[in-house]
């Protein structure tokens, strides 16, 4: 099914249904929801963090603000703490979705303001689609760490803040002395994991201002900036005589598997090839 997957535990609720729910650990009031609903019916029901459905399949309909609203695949439903609704398939093929809960700590556009609501209930845009399910795929991989789930979180509360019903934003003002002063963090402890909420504090700025200001000063954002540190401290190692298992340990990577793909993106070859050539 294009665009749709789901982790190996998720739960089978029927011939055709299937649901995973999941709170990342490192990231305080977030939650995901990957489901595959035919026949299964919500009752009226509210939550106490923003809904942001991303239907990848199908069509849901549901009744929200005295209305019937329909949200079809590439749509974004955004569904208010404390609104109720309810959730039922349009169409007998039934419905895929994404959906992220971010409580109300996450929701703050790039200048500073609450997200308290929106221009629209459903919000066709392709670039916060595309945004999402990139966010919603990273945090349920087991070897993108803290600093890739919140930078792609945040710029995917970046655009949605672009539908918010409050005014247009401030222009962004780049912190550069802040920027310098992170990416010589990173360049100093790439094996470290860092949240982007850490990083930012550490410099006095947002996470959404920092993301920003470094991913338009350094023409990288600060995960993969972080990543490319990490390669060129295993590739000191091996130079030093490391293994690839003892690299991938120490400059940070999940497993040897995972510094071998990054390697490879980053130097063209993979560690073992690297380490032969030599």
């Amino acid at each position: 099914m294009p665009g749709e997957s789901f982790p190996p535990n998720d739960v089978w609720l029927g011939a055709r249904e299937r649901a995973t729910f999941t709170r990342p650990a490192e990231l305080p009031g977030v939650e995901l929801l990957s489901a595959r609903f035919v026949t299964h019916r919500y009752l009226p029901h509210t939550h106490d963090a923003l809904a942001l459905a991303l239907i990848e399949r199908g069509v849901e309909r549901f009744w929200y603000r005295g209305a019937q609203v329909q949200t079809h695949a590439g749509e974004v439903a955004a569904v208010l703490p404390g609104e109720v609704h309810t959730g039922e398939a349009l169409t007998a093929e039934g419905w895929a979705y994404r959906v992220l809960y971010l409580r109300p700590d996450w929701l703050v556009s790039p200048d500073g303001r609450a997200l308290r609501g929106f221009r629209t209930d459903v919000l066709l845009d392709a670039t916060l689609t595309a945004a999402l399910r990139h966010a919603h795929r990273a945090l349920l991989s087991p070897h993108a760490d803290v600093l890739v789930h919140e930078t792609l979180l945040r710029a995917a509360i970046d655009r949605l803040a672009q539908h918010a019903d409050h005014g247009q934003p401030a222009p962004l003002r780049v912190a550069t002395d802040a920027v310098r002063a992170v990416r010589a963090r990173l360049d100093d402890q790439p094996e470290r994991s860092v949240s982007l909420s850490e990083l930012a504090a550490s410099v006095g700025l947002s996470a959404s201002h920092l993301s920003r200001s470094f991913t338009r000063t350094v023409g990288m954002a600060p995960h993969t900036y972080q990543m490319a540190a990490r390669v060129r401290l295993a590739r000191s190692l091996l130079d030093a005589g490391e293994t690839v298992a003892g690299a991938a340990d120490r400059a940070g990577f999940a497993d040897q598997a995972h510094l071998t793909r990054v390697f490879r993106r980053v130097v063209g070859l993979t560690p073992g090839a690297y380490v032969r050539s030599g």
